[in-house]
C-alpha cells in the first residue's frame, strides 16, 4: 500500500532557512503541527532526467499544510512540540503529489484496444465527418443515417476501424468545446452521446468518436501533401500503401 502525500516544498533540515528579520529558524518560532515518522520518504529531488528517485529520508515535518523539514528520524523527531500530532507510517512509501496537467488517454486507450483485439491501426478503415446538430438527438439521428448510406456504398471489413468525428457548427453557435463536453463530463449525467449511443448505431465495428474543427477537403490532400480543410461532410476510406503508409480515397459525399 503506498502513500501519497503533497509536497509543496522540499526543505531537509541540514539546510533550513533562517528568518531574514531575526536571523532565528523558523523552527525555534513555532512546532511542527504533524511529523510523520517510520516512512520510506521519496523526496524526487534529482530532477535530472534518469532513473535516480532522489534523497530518500525517514521523516517528515508539516506546519500549516506546508512541507517543514526532511530528514531523519532523530533529526525530524527533535523538532516535535507539546501538540505536535507524530504519526507513524509503519514504512509506507510517500511520494510527492504528481500532476499531469496535458494527457491524451485517447491514445492510449486506442492502442490498448488495438493489442488487446487484434485490431489494425485506426487510420485503416472509415472516416465520418460531420457537423453536429441542434440537439444530441438530432446529431445521433444524422450519425444514424451516415452510417445507413456507408453501408449502402461501402462494405467494411471486420477490423476495419469506424472513426466519427463530429465538428462545430459555428451558424448553430456550437463550438468545439461545446461538442466535446457532449461526449466527455466529469460527471457521468451530463454526458449526452455515450458509448452506448454508438454502439446501436456501429454495433459490429470497432470505433472512434472524437470532437474536431477540421476535416478533410474533397482531394483529401493538396499538391504539397498538406491536409485539406476546405470541405465539410466528406467521408474518406482509408487504406495503406505498400510502405504502410496511410491512402487517402473519397468514399460518398454526405450532406445532412
Amino acid at each position: 500500500m503506498i502513500v501519497i502525500i503533497l509536497m509543496s516544498a522540499l526543505c531537509p533540515a541540514a539546510v533550513i532557512a533562517q528568518d531574514r528579520s531575526t536571523g532565528i529558524s523558523p523552527l525555534l518560532v513555532r512546532y511542527p503541527d504533524t511529523i510523520f515518522m517510520n516512512a520510506t520518504i521519496v523526496t524526487l529531488d534529482n530532477h535530472e532526467m534518469n532513473t535516480d528517485p532522489g534523497s530518500i529520508v525517514q521523516a517528515m515535518a508539516v506546519r500549516d499544510d506546508m512541507i517543514l523539514a526532511l530528514g531523519s528520524e532523530q533529526d525530524i523527531l527533535a523538532l516535535a512540540g507539546p501538540e505536535t500530532e507524530i504519526i507513524d507510517l509503519g514504512g509506507k512509501m510517500v511520494l510527492p503529489g504528481i500532476v499531469e496537467s496535458h494527457v491524451h488517454p485517447m491514445g492510449n486507450s486506442e492502442s490498448f484496444a488495438r493489442e488487446k483485439f487484434g485490431l489494425r491501426s485506426t487510420p485503416t478503415g472509415y472516416d465520418l465527418s460531420m457537423d453536429v446538430a441542434a440537439t444530441p438527438d438530432e446529431t445521433m439521428a444524422q450519425v444514424a443515417r451516415a452510417m445507413e448510406l456507408l453501408l449502402a456504398n461501402a462494405v467494411p471489413g471486420p477490423d476495419d476501424w469506424i472513426s466519427i468525428s463530429l465538428n462545430a457548427a459555428p451558424e448553430l453557435g456550437i463550438t468545439t468545446d461545446e461538442v466535446a463536453a457532449l461526449m466527455n463530463s466529469r460527471r457521468l449525467s451530463d454526458v449526452k452521446i455515450s458509448k452506448d449511443d454508438i454502439s446501436e448505431i456501429v454495433p459490429n465495428h470497432p470505433f472512434l468518436l472524437t470532437s474536431g474543427n477540421q476535416i478533410f477537403g474533397k482531394t483529401g490532400y493538396d499538391e504539397e501533401g498538406v491536409m485539406r480543410t476546405n470541405m465539410k461532410n466528406i467521408w474518406y476510406h482509408i487504406t495503406v500503401d505498400e510502405h504502410g503508409d496511410p491512402v487517402s480515397t473519397p468514399v460518398i459525399e454526405f450532406k445532412p
